[in-house]
């Protein structure tokens, strides 16, 4: 029993990959809003503000056709200076992102990131991944239609299987 309570003592502490051994140090948030400022992750903002105009423009549109066109002008200015201001200014996102790296890299991990992200194909990756992301997501809309219905076949042959109606 007493070899069981050391073996498990041992390794809560010598086990950093579980998250409760490390702290998120000063050094750490460094490290990691240099990463965020890298990988451009703040200027998600860009895509966040444009999708809610878009949002907030077709709701007016359905609710007051006959509105002055300039108020989408101003939709779109307004909501991109907010957008501006908290991330870029007030950096609010930071404090919401800075426990989710911590929990999923290690600070040599994040150093490691930055080393890479400042190499050529760190760069080309950077550029790349917002346009790799929104085709494969519309890659994989295309996919899931494309098996609809087989889904839906088959969850109707299971059901004529299991008697439901």
């Amino acid at each position: 029993m007493k070899n069981f309570v050391l073996a498990i003592t041992l390794f809560y502490f010598l086990t950093p990959s579980l998250g409760y051994c490390d702290e998120l140090t000063l050094e750490k948030k460094t490290a990691i809003k240099e990463l965020l400022a890298i990988t451009g992750a703040t200027q998600i903002g860009e895509l966040f503000s444009n999708a809610f105009t878009q949002q907030m423009t077709q709701v007016l549109k359905k609710s007051k056709p006959d509105i002055d066109p300039k108020a989408f002008d101003i939709i779109d200015e307004e909501v991109k200076a907010l957008i501006h201001e908290e991330l870029v200014v007030n950096e609010s996102l930071h404090p919401f992102m800075y426990p989710i790296y911590h929990k999923y890299l290690t600070l040599e991990e994040t150093n490691g990131l930055i080393q890479f992200y400042k190499t050529p194909l760190g760069r080309k990756a950077i550029s790349v991944m917002p346009k790799m992301t929104q085709e494969g997501m519309k890659a994989g809309q295309a996919w899931g239609q494309s098996i609809g219905q087989k889904f839906q076949q088959r969850i109707l042959d299971r059901f004529k299987k299991e008697g439901i109606k």
